[in-house]
C-alpha cells in the first residue's frame, strides 16, 4: 500500500487496474468452470433412463429430461455468459473506487480546503505534502504559494505600519510650523486692523512666515521622498566593478571638494563583476558620506569589500559618534537628537540608507568606534 502511495498517478492507476481486473477474470473463469460443471450434473441426471414393467415382456422408458423443464440449464447457460463480464466490470469500477479514495480523495481534500482558506485571506496555516506523486508536487506548489503570500502580505503589513509611523512622525513634525505660519499670519492681520504697522514690522512677520513656509516645504519634500524610495525597484544589473570603483571615487569625492574634511578612500575584493543596482548603491553612498561630512572633524573613510554574494560599504568619520537614542531606535524617520547640526536636518538621511539597503537585500548597522561613528551598509549580491 505504501508503494502505491507515493507511486505516480499513472504507475498507480496501472497497478491498481490490473491487480483487480486480473482478479474479476479469475472470478469470471471460476464462474464459467463452475456453471459449465454444474450443466454437466444436470445434463447427466436429466439422460437417467427409467424403466416400467417387466424387460422380458417388453418395457416402456423414457428419458429423466423429458420428465422435467429445461429452465436450470438456460439459467446456467445466461450465467456462464454473464458472469465473467459482470466480474470484470465489477473489478473496474472496484479498482477506480479505491484509487480515488488511495491516491485521489485525500490530496484533493487539502488542497481544496487550502485554496478556501486562501481565498478568505487565512495564510496561517501549512499545506500538507500526502504522497510523492503528482498531487504531492501540487502541495509542494501550493505550499510554496501560501509561503511567498504570506511572506508579500507580512511586507506589505510592515510597509503599511512605516506609513502610518511616517505619517504620525511627520503630522507631529509639521504642526509646529503650521501652528507658527497662522500665529503670524493672525498678527499681521491684527495689527494691518488696529494701526498702521511700520516697514521694519511687516517685514519681520513676512520673513517669520517664509522661513517657516520653507521648512513646511522641505518636510513635504521630505515626504515625497520617502514615498518614491517606498515605491522604488530593485533593478539589478551587471557591473564592472573596477570601473564602477573608479566612478564611485570620482562622484564622491565631489561631495568634501566643498569642505576642508579629508575623505580616503579603500576597496577591497578581486571580483570583476557583479550584479547589483548602481542606483541604490550610488545613492546610499551619498547620503551615508553626506552624513559623515556633517558630523567629521577632519576626516572620513569609505570601506568597500566585495565578495560571493554582498557588498559592504562601510562608512566612519572622526566625530562625536551617533547619539544613544540613534542607536537606540536606529535608522527611523524624522529622528533626531539634540546635538544633530543645522536646522535643516530632519533626520532622513539614514533612513533613507536603510530603505534603500532593504531594497536590495541587505540591512544599514550603526556603531560607535573609539575615534567616531561607524556606518555599514549591507548589499545582496544577485540577479533577483
Amino acid at each position: 500500500m505504501e508503494r502505491i502511495k507515493n507511486a505516480t498517478l499513472k504507475q498507480s492507476f496501472f497497478i491498481i487496474t490490473v491487480s483487480f481486473l486480473f482478479v474479476g477474470i479469475l472470478l469470471g473463469i471460476a464462474s464459467f468452470i463452475g456453471c459449465l460443471v454444474l450443466r454437466e450434473k444436470l445434463f447427466a441426471s436429466g439422460n437417467t433412463i427409467i424403466e416400467f414393467g417387466d424387460t422380458s415382456s417388453g418395457s416402456i422408458s423414457v428419458h429423466a429430461a423429458e420428465m422435467q423443464n429445461d429452465w436450470p440449464l438456460m439459467v446456467l447457460s445466461l450465467l456462464q455468459a454473464a458472469l465473467p463480464i459482470l466480474f470484470a466490470v465489477v473489478s473496474l469500477l472496484a479498482a477506480d473506487i479505491v484509487f480515488y479514495k488511495i491516491k485521489l480523495k485525500r490530496p484533493i481534500d487539502i488542497l481544496k480546503n487550502s485554496a478556501e482558506r486562501i481565498r478568505h485571506q487565512d495564510l496561517d496555516f501549512t499545506v500538507v505534502k500526502h504522497s510523492n506523486d503528482e498531487l504531492g508536487e501540487l502541495s509542494t506548489a501550493f505550499e510554496t504559494m501560501r509561503a511567498e503570500l504570506l511572506k508579500n502580505n507580512r511586507s506589505l503589513w510592515a510597509q503599511m505600519e512605516e506609513r502610518k509611523r511616517l505619517n504620525a512622525a511627520f503630522s507631529h513634525d509639521l504642526r509646529n510650523p503650521v501652528t507658527v505660519l497662522k500665529g503670524s499670519a493672525k498678527l499681521l492681520q491684527k495689527k494691518i486692523e488696529q494701526e498702521k504697522p511700520t516697514d521694519t514690522k511687516i517685514a519681520d512677520i513676512t520673513d517669520l512666515i517664509l522661513q517657516y513656509s520653507r521648512r513646511v516645504e522641505t518636510y513635504v519634500e521630505a515626504m515625497t521622498n520617502a514615498q518614491k524610495l517606498e515605491e522604488m525597484k530593485y533593478s539589478p544589473s551587471l557591473i564592472l566593478w573596477p570601473a564602477f570603483s573608479d566612478n564611485l571615487k570620482d562622484s564622491l569625492s565631489i561631495l568634501c571638494s566643498g569642505t576642508d574634511k579629508k575623505i580616503s578612500f579603500s576597496f577591497h575584493g578581486t571580483a570583476k563583476q557583479l550584479w547589483a543596482d548602481r542606483h541604490i548603491i550610488l545613492n546610499t553612498a551619498e547620503n551615508l558620506i553626506y552624513n559623515a561630512i556633517r558630523y567629521a572633524k577632519d576626516s572620513v573613510s569609505v570601506d568597500i569589500y566585495v565578495e560571493n554574494t554582498k557588498l559592504l560599504l562601510i562608512v566612519s568619520d572622526d566625530g562625536p559618534g551617533f547619539s544613544p537614542l540613534i542607536l537606540q531606535k536606529g535608522a527611523a524617520p524624522f529622528l533626531r537628537d539634540d546635538t544633530a547640526v543645522g536646522q535643516e536636518h530632519f533626520g532622513m538621511g539614514l533612513y533613507v540608507c536603510r530603505l534603500m539597503c532593504e531594497k536590495h537585500g541587505g540591512s544599514l548597522a550603526l556603531e560607535n568606534t573609539s575615534s567616531g561613528a561607524k556606518a555599514t551598509a549591507i548589499f545582496s549580491l544577485s540577479k533577483n
